[in-house]
């Protein structure tokens, strides 16, 4: 019987933040990217080479909606995540720590950051990750859950962590995000990521990975 996920439930983020189940053009189940090009162009990439993620999305998709296919998330600990309807809570189907990579006429597109990526850089991966909030002030991050849906709950990484340690992961990230903050991601490689505005224009700004830093904790960890 399928799960409800007792973490975050992103099940709001753009169809940019998700990954896809979808049946290709050889009748085979492919896991699918909307990959961003550049600001005005946007890339549909698959892969099938990933056919126990796919089935673990099936399953629960067949339980939930009677059907195969449809949207997914991995989030920074590697359980997936099935969303149902919007508003509602996400479905746990496993946990899957092989990093999802797809071809880009030759290039290699995956959530982990080249080796020569630092931390202000543009980042060209995928913007397939977790939603979380970068508190104005940049001195705490945060998430929202939806409890019913028409109600949410915030949560604090200080409240997790303490304020000593969330203030200084949140000023790390601010220091490229802006200490505005507002909406950063993380993805299922540990990595940082979010939109920033120069000048007239929206880019994807890589944040760092989470290294040590503390962070909100893994539910599951008990039992996986």
């Amino acid at each position: 019987m399928a799960t409800v996920y007792p973490g975050l439930n992103p099940a709001n983020a753009s169809r940019e933040a998700k990954y896809s189940v979808i049946r290709s053009q050889n009748n085979e189940m492919a896991v699918r990217l909307i990959y961003r090009v550049s600001s005005s162009e946007r890339e549909l990439l698959t892969t099938t080479s990933h056919f126990n993620l796919v089935d673990m999305v099936n399953n629960v998709k067949m339980e939930i909606n009677g059907q195969k296919g449809g949207a997914f998330y991995i989030n920074e600990y590697g359980h997936v995540l099935v969303p149902a309807n919007r508003g509602e809570p996400c479905y746990f189907a496993g946990t899957y720590k092989e990093i999802l990579e797809f071809d880009l006429e030759g290039d290699p597109i995956s959530a982990k950051a080249p080796k020569t990526l630092s931390p202000g850089n543009t980042w060209l991966g995928p913007h397939v990750g977790i939603p979380y909030t970068l508190k104005s002030g940049a001195r705490d991050i945060s998430f929202k859950k939806m409890i019913t849906p028409t109600r949410s709950k915030e949560f604090l990484l200080s409240e997790y962590v303490g304020s000593i340690k969330a203030e200084a992961l949140a000023r790390r990230l601010g220091v490229h995000k802006g200490i505005s903050g507002g909406t950063i991601y993380i993805n299922e490689a540990q990595e940082f990521f979010a939109p920033v505005q120069i000048g007239d224009e929206w880019t994807y700004t890589y944040l760092g990975g989470i290294n040590h830093d503390a962070w909100f904790p893994n539910l599951l960890e008990n039992d996986l």
